[in-house]
């Protein structure tokens, strides 16, 4: 028998605008972090009562995360790459505990 793609349900996923918000915040933690953090923590809270909302399960959000992070080639600077492998590790960690309440 063939897969039918049509038979699997397309996974929730977070609004345009809360990406687009995490997105900008997490550039502007990469690029200036001493200004970034009250900015990342605003988005972080907008993800996770979207996700709440929407019924998300911790791995959706987690995909969609890390997949913005893929998207973003300010993070891809070859002179950083330590750097930015932390960065992420960072990111989804904080991500994990927003998601929980672990703040």
């Amino acid at each position: 028998m063939a897969f039918d793609s049509r038979s699997t349900p397309e996974r929730p996923r977070l609004s345009d605008q809360t990406v687009s918000d995490l997105r900008d915040a997490v550039l502007l933690l990469w690029t200036a972090p001493a200004s970034a953090d009250g900015q990342l923590g605003r988005a972080m809270d907008t993800l996770v009562r979207e996700a709440r909302d929407r019924a998300l399960r911790a791995e959706d959000v987690l995909i969609e995360v890390k997949s913005l992070l893929q998207e973003m080639p300010q993070l891809d600077d070859p002179e950083r790459r330590l750097e930015s492998a932390r960065f992420r590790e960072q990111l989804v960690t904080r991500c994990i505990k927003a998601y929980y309440g672990n703040n």
